[in-house]
């Protein structure tokens, strides 16, 4: 008997490995579908094989489910890739509805939260190459994903039955056939490990990871839905490369400072998976890995960074780069690290336990890297799947604790904006990143103060008060004096403060405060509406940027448009220089609620024509500069004149410098750029020969030349040097554009260093001239986000916004500000028959500062 059911035994266990065997053989590795293995040297996986690839998975596993999410912005498939086991996958809707309950406390009974953490799994998310470049993690995603659906040891196992894996295989698949084209187009040619001369992603280059909290772009928006609106995962990891000098692998904990708006409940969570990692690749013999460096957790503009402000677990891990998958050799003394004095060459620290001993560096070392940390936090959160999942809920529930007992309790958004349409935006915004908005359905009083029904309310005490209180209240930079200076600069930047950014006014409140409030769904700007029972013309005061839309579509509809060039009252309304005056011979009411209607503006029916001069306005023929290095200023530039229907070309070198430019263009604007960028570009060697050089002297000549013929050259941020000197303008820019380091050195006491203006990335309010046409629509002051951004000391010109006489900075970090006061930020001359607008700071910044938009808009359009 005993024999007889030993053999039984192996006859199964003989069963099932044929079994298993077979199934194997239906799903091939990607080495086997590609013809390399993945890292391979000189091999790249373009988004087409990897879509491919997935697709096979989709079909050959019950274990993968590939899920088309949406389009790219140039109209790629966008994929993600729900991982888990067969039977996980047959209730995947209720898993998720599992997690959507978890992440608020609010929506449970009592008892249900323990049978949810039994019944549930743990949903994790990997996102991979956000930046194209840093190629490695779409290729690696392959792989990871193979093992999971084919490897069937006790690990893999415990990993798909408690844990529901949503894999993106890059966030930007545009991205990848860019790069993927342009490595096989110059791989063996002196020009392998060259730069793309345009943007990766089409708009937003590198910065499609600073759009995670404006939502900007279509892939930033397709993944906001999954992570705020359907699949609230606890842990988002981020993978990403960086320059090839430094260590071979950054993981967290973060660098200091810390955002105090961070639960440190989870952040300490967060050290626990990372130290495993750790562990993991100390062992599997992976060196120089640094923690504690470079990447803090204040700024919440990426994609590892704004999760964290939504209580889940933001990873990110940046690894060294080769030349996309060219290998690269590097001696030990290459390497630099970021220590307590500084950059200096590797040693021992304690961030930096082992380092690197240099040799060869390929794109398989990056892949194996990655792969080991995202198979270490899948196994570690799956062996104790219950304990992160309870965690995850606990973060929630310690939030809206705090809204109940911690001032500010509420945001309130009054409707009397200035600007009321940008203000739906701002709060369209907020909804998108998962927070929930009220409206008051009677008056009510909060802090002392009465509001009307229908104020927006945003209380405080929900699941996601940290990002909330993050996005809308002032920030203070915590940079803290020493020896060496100031240390701990902003990775990125030193604040984001939305109102402030969106000239929206929103009130913080200290006090509880009780209202009848009614949840939106889904906040719509309002239809525009005319007011009024003139029948003869229209006025609309085009304070509101959506103006500028109406203005644009009247254009292209042929409709004659003439401005007001001083304030005035008609019918009891006040209107400041600048508003638009429409004829009714040009269009009729109905054909004029048509081209506002989804615009929020409100346009006045009157009998006569205001006794105030009006000036026509032409429809402008604007040119975008557009250099062969990639330039995010200049993309999203395109990408906010795209929204807001403005028409444009591009230009290019050639053109520039052939001339006859006032026969096609009226407006020029170059974007934010180096004067050595423009002038010089790319040099020869570095990129294909049509891609190299700037404008040179002939450009120069051909954008005088331009001007003084009548045409009108805007200059932003730091292409104002580059004006300034070569067309001999009576201004001088106060600020040192290129000091732009992360440690300021206060240790030279008179001059250097000590004297700078440093502003890295805060909002400062300016004066402004609203009687000039670039102030028109404004309010007498605003604010500016300033990045190390040109000042004026103007000897000429007209001084259309100026720093106050006093201490300018709204939110963030300046030092040596006292420098501003009374110095320009905005200035338009007069040159020749034309005219130049040097428009010193970030007029644009990542499209979110809406409250400065006009003065680039008013540039084009008066």
């Amino acid at each position: 008997m005993k024999i007889k059911k030993i053999a039984i035994f192996f006859l199964l266990a003989l069963i099932v490995t044929f079994n298993i065997q077979a199934f194997e053989k239906t799903i091939p590795s990607p080495e086997k579908v590609f013809g390399f293995t993945i890292g391979q040297d000189f091999k790249l996986a373009n988004w087409a094989q990897i879509l491919s690839y997935f697709d096979l998975l989709n079909s050959s596993s019950d274990s993968v489910k590939v899920i088309e999410l949406g389009k790219s912005t140039l109209g790629r498939r966008f994929i993600m890739a729900v991982i888990t086991s067969p039977s996980n996958m047959e209730r995947l809707e209720e898993l998720r509805k599992i997690h959507v309950k978890l992440h608020d406390p609010r929506t449970l009974k009592e008892g249900e939260k323990e049978i949810l953490l039994k019944k549930g799994k743990a949903i994790v998310f990997i996102s991979c190459s956000i930046h194209s470049t840093e190629i490695a993690a779409s290729q690696m995603s392959m792989e990871l994903a193979y093992k999971l659906a084919t490897e069937h040891t006790p690990e893999m196992q415990k990993i798909l039955e408690e844990v529901v894996l949503l894999l993106v295989p890059s966030v930007n698949p545009d991205g990848i056939d860019l790069v993927t084209d342009w490595y096989a187009k110059n791989l063996g040619t002196p020009y392998e490990a060259s730069r793309m001369p345009w943007l990766y992603h089409y708009y937003t280059g590198h910065d499609n990871n600073r759009d995670w909290f404006m939502f900007t772009q279509k892939e930033s928006k397709i993944l906001s839905n999954v992570l705020y609106h359907e699949w609230f995962p606890l842990l988002v990891y981020d993978i990403h490369q960086m320059g090839s000098t430094g260590p071979r692998l950054f993981i967290p904990p973060y660098a200091d400072p810390v955002n105090p708006n961070i639960d440190p409940l989870l952040l300490r969570e967060m050290n626990v998976l990372t130290s495993i990692a750790l562990s993991r690749l100390t062992k599997a013999g992976k060196t120089g890995v640094a923690t504690n460096s470079m990447f803090d957790t204040w700024y919440c503009a990426a994609n590892r960074a704004a999760p964290l402000r939504h209580n889940m677990i933001g990873i990110l891990s940046e690894a060294a780069s080769a030349n996309l998958a060219s290998p690269i050799f590097l001696k030990r003394d290459q390497i630099r690290i970021l220590g307590p004095q500084g950059i200096q060459e590797q040693s021992i620290l304690s961030g930096y336990l082992e380092p690197w001993p240099g040799g060869w560096w390929r794109l398989r070392d990056i892949v194996e890297y990655e792969e080991i940390i995202a198979l270490s936090f899948l196994e570690t959160i799956a062996k104790e799947k219950e304990k992160y999942l309870s965690n995850y809920h606990l973060f929630a529930q310690r939030q809206i604790e705090k809204g109940k007992t911690e001032p500010p309790f509420a945001y309130i958004v009054p409707q009397s904006q200035r600007d009321l349409p940008t203000a739906y935006k701002l709060l369209q915004i907020l909804q998108q990143g998962g927070v929930e908005i009220y409206q008051a359905q009677k008056p009510f009083t909060a802090d002392e103060v009465k509001y009307q029904a229908h104020t927006f309310i945003i209380p405080m005490d929900q699941p996601y008060r940290s990002s909330i209180k993050d996005l809308l209240e002032i920030k203070s930079y915590p940079a803290h004096s020493g020896p060496q200076g100031i240390q701990a600069l902003p990775y990125d930047e030193a604040s984001w403060t939305l109102p402030l950014q969106m000239g929206i006014k929103v009130v913080e409140t200290i006090r509880p405060f009780k209202a009848e409030l009614k949840l939106l769904k889904k906040i719509q700007i309002p239809e525009s509406m005319i007011l009024g029972k003139g029948g003869n013309f229209f006025l609309f005061d085009n304070t509101a940027n959506n103006g500028s839309i109406l203005i644009n579509r009247l254009q292209k509809k042929g409709v004659r448009l003439d401005y007001t060039a001083k304030s005035f009252r008609v019918d009891g309304h006040s209107f400041q220089p600048g508003a638009i005056f429409i004829s009714l011979e040009n269009i009729n009411k109905s054909e004029l609620l048509f081209l506002a209607k989804d615009l929020g503006l409100k346009i006045f029916a009157i009998e006569k024509k205001p006794n105030v001069p009006l000036v026509p306005i032409s429809c402008p023929k604007i040119g975008i500069y557009q250099s062969w290095v990639p330039n995010m200023d200049e993309g999203w530039l395109r990408w906010t004149l795209e929204q807001f229907e403005f028409p444009f070309k591009i230009l290019h070198n050639e053109e520039i410098k052939a001339g006859n430019l006032n026969q096609s263009y009226t407006h020029i604007i170059l974007p934010s750029m180096s004067n050595s960028i423009l002038l010089e570009g790319r040099k020869e060697g570095d990129v294909p020969p049509q891609y190299t050089g700037g404008i040179g002297k002939e450009g120069i000549n051909s954008l005088e030349h331009y001007v003084r013929q009548g045409g009108k050259l805007v200059s932003i941020g730091s292409s104002a040097d580059f004006t300034i000197k070569h067309l001999g303008l009576p201004v001088k820019n106060i600020v040192d554009t290129s000091f732009r380091r992360r440690r300021f050195d206060a240790s030279t006491k008179t001059s250097d260093e000590n004297e700078k203006i440093y502003c890295p990335g805060s909002l400062l309010k300016v004066q402004i001239n609203n009687s000039q046409p670039l102030g028109y629509g404004m309010e007498d002051t605003g604010v500016i986000f300033s990045y190390f951004s040109p000042v004026f000391s103007a000897e000429g010109g007209e001084i259309v916004a100026s720093y106050p006489p006093y201490n300018p900075l709204l939110s963030g970090l300046l030092i040596n500000g006292n420098k501003l006061q009374g110095q320009a930020a905005a200035v338009e001359l007069d040159i020749g028959k034309g005219k130049i607008d040097l428009l010193g700071f970030k007029v644009i910044h990542r499209a979110q500062a809406h409250g400065s938009f006009k003065f680039l808009f008013n540039s084009l359009i008066y």
